[in-house]
C-alpha cells in the first residue's frame, strides 16, 4: 500500500514539474505583407494564437501584452533579422519563444508563413507555411503549423532551466491568501513559478503571472516597514488575463510577508501609469489590511 502511494505522490509531483517547465510562447501579430486586410491579418493571428495554446504543450503571453512591448520598443517588421533587437524583445516578454508570420497574396491565394525564434539562443529554429484560399479557410489549415511549431519546440531538447533568482527562498509565500473586505475578496495563489490574482465582488477580474522569478527587496512604505520590512520583487509574464487594462504596468509585483507572523502578507503592485520597476508607495487595497493565508 505504502509503495502504491509513493508513486502515486511521485507521479503527481512529476507532473506537476512538468508543467512548470512548458515553455512560455510569445506570438506577434501576422504582418500583412500585400494584398492583405489587417481585419484578415488580425483574424488569422488570432485562430493560430487559439489553435496553439490548445495543444497545452506551452503557455502564451497574453496577446494584448504582445501588442503593448512591440509598441514600447518600437519593434519594427525589419527588425526581426537583428538578433541584438529580437532577444530585447525576447527579454521584454520575457518568453523563451518568439513567433512571427507574414500574409501575402500567391496567385489567389493566401500565403502564411510562420517562423519561429529561440530567445535563449537568439537564433531563427525553422518554420512552416500553408495556402489558404481565403481567411476563413484558416479555421481548416492552422493545425498543420501549429503543430510544426510544437514539434520544433520538442525537438530543440531539454534547456537549462532559466535562473530564477531568490525561488527557493520564496517558500514562505507560497499557498492561499484571501484579502476581504468592501464586499470584494481577493484571492492570491501562490508558487515558486506563478501567481494568480482573483476578485470576486461587483464585478469578477483575475491576471496570472507565470514563469516567475523572485528577488530581495526592502520594503519602501513607512506605514508597514516596521511590521513587514523586506520581502521580494516578483517579474513573470502575464499569461492569462481579463478584467486588467494595464496589468503589465503594474509588473513587477512586491510582496512583503509580516517578520513574526507568516500568515499576514502585503501586496504591492508597480507604479499606475509607469514603466518603471518602483514599488507603489501603498499596499494594494491598503484598507482592506493585509491578506491572510489559508490555513
Amino acid at each position: 500500500m505504502k509503495k502504491i502511494l509513493f508513486c502515486i505522490l511521485l507521479i503527481l509531483v512529476c507532473t506537476g514539474l512538468f508543467a512548470q517547465q512548458q515553455p512560455v510562447v510569445a506570438v506577434a501579430p501576422f504582418d500583412a505583407i500585400s494584398g492583405i486586410s489587417a481585419t484578415d491579418a488580425n483574424m488569422i493571428t488570432r485562430v493560430f494564437f487559439i489553435r496553439l495554446g490548445n495543444t497545452n504543450r506551452v503557455s502564451l503571453v497574453d496577446r494584448n501584452v504582445v501588442d503593448r512591448v512591440l509598441r514600447e520598443h518600437s519593434f519594427q517588421t525589419g527588425d526581426w533579422s537583428n538578433e541584438q533587437k529580437t532577444a530585447e524583445l525576447g527579454r521584454a516578454l520575457n518568453s523563451d519563444w518568439i513567433v512571427r508570420g507574414e500574409l501575402e497574396k500567391f496567385g489567389d491565394n493566401i500565403l502564411v508563413t510562420v517562423q519561429f525564434y529561440d530567445i535563449q539562443t537568439f537564433r531563427f529554429m525553422g518554420g512552416a507555411d500553408t495556402l489558404l484560399a481565403n481567411a476563413n479557410e484558416a479555421m481548416e489549415k492552422m493545425d498543420p503549423l501549429v503543430n510544426r511549431l510544437v514539434q520544433t519546440i520538442a525537438n530543440a531538447g531539454e534547456r537549462a532551466p532559466r535562473q530564477q533568482g531568490g525561488n527557493a527562498a520564496s517558500s514562505a509565500y507560497h499557498g492561499t491568501w484571501l484579502q476581504r473586505g468592501d464586499g470584494w475578496t481577493v484571492t492570491l495563489v501562490i508558487d515558486a513559478n506563478r501567481v494568480t490574482y482573483r476578485t470576486a465582488g461587483s464585478s469578477t477580474s483575475h491576471f496570472v503571472l507565470s514563469n516567475c522569478t523572485w528577488t530581495s527587496v526592502n520594503n519602501s512604505d513607512i506605514n508597514t516597514l516596521t511590521d513587514f520590512p523586506s520581502g521580494f520583487r516578483v517579474f513573470g509574464t502575464v499569461t492569462d488575463v481579463n478584467g486588467f487594462s494595464d496589468t503589465r504596468l503594474w509588473i513587477p509585483l512586491y510582496l512583503f510577508v509580516h517578520r513574526s507572523d507568516s500568515n499576514r502578507m502585503y501586496l504591492y503592485p508597480s507604479i499606475e501609469g509607469s514603466t518603471s520597476e518602483l514599488q507603489r508607495s501603498s499596499a494594494w487595497n491598503s484598507s482592506r489590511g493585509p491578506f491572510g493565508k489559508v490555513q
